[in-house]
């Protein structure tokens, strides 16, 4: 089975295609844990206790997009989960279809070089990008440093790794000395890891 990484109390994506190439639609896409009890099914009756109202099916069953969040990411929940389809009574299942969960820490920022030294009153631009695996709530970034002007942007990196990155341009404040910039990253339900460059000022 295939492993995914997530972080606790935050949500994870588990990227899911299959190939199904009859005309009538499938009824209903199902994750199941493979010792038994449904995650995911239309009818939410159906869902275990443990994942009610925690688990959607982000793709379009009848173009192959199986994919499964879950949010509220519990230490426990490693699965293994599995997906199958329905039509009517019959159930498809497909090869490779069950997956693990690894729980991890929260991921430390990367933040971009800046100069040996800057000059008190230049403008500097600096990034800082984190990888997370919930893009329905990617992090948010908090600076040490009040920005002129700030951007966001999303890349997927890789099945089910998603990486955020804040760019933002300051000015340096007055007086000479070493000081330390800050980005913090906050996830999805308030785990938090920062990074830190120091700023050499003359």
């Amino acid at each position: 089975p295939f492993r995914f990484s997530a972080l606790t109390r935050s949500c994870v994506v588990i990227p899911c295609t299959f190939q199904y190439e009859e005309d009538i639609p499938l009824t209903r896409g199902i994750w199941s844990k493979k010792t038994g009890g449904i995650v995911f099914h239309n009818g939410q009756s159906n869902v275990i206790d443990h994942f009610k109202g925690r688990t959607k099916i982000l793709g379009d069953l009848n173009e192959g997009n199986c994919s499964l969040e879950i949010d509220d990411i519990k230490p426990f929940d490693n699965g293994p989960f599995c997906f199958h389809a329905e039509k009517g009574h019959d159930k498809y299942r497909f090869n490779n279809s069950c997956v693990f969960i690894v729980m991890k820490s929260p991921e430390k920022p990367v933040m971009t070089p800046v100069p040996a030294e800057v000059d008190a009153g230049s403008t500097i631009t600096v990034s800082c990008s984190v990888a997370h695996t919930c893009p329905s709530h990617p992090p948010v970034f908090s600076w040490s440093v009040p920005d002129l002007s700030s951007e966001i942007s999303h890349t997927l990196t890789s099945p089910g790794i998603w990486e955020t990155k804040s760019t933002i341009t300051f000015m340096v404040a007055a007086g000479d000395g070493v000081r330390s910039l800050t980005c913090t990253a906050i996830f999805w339900r308030d785990k938090q890891q920062a990074g830190t460059v120091k700023l050499n000022v003359k």
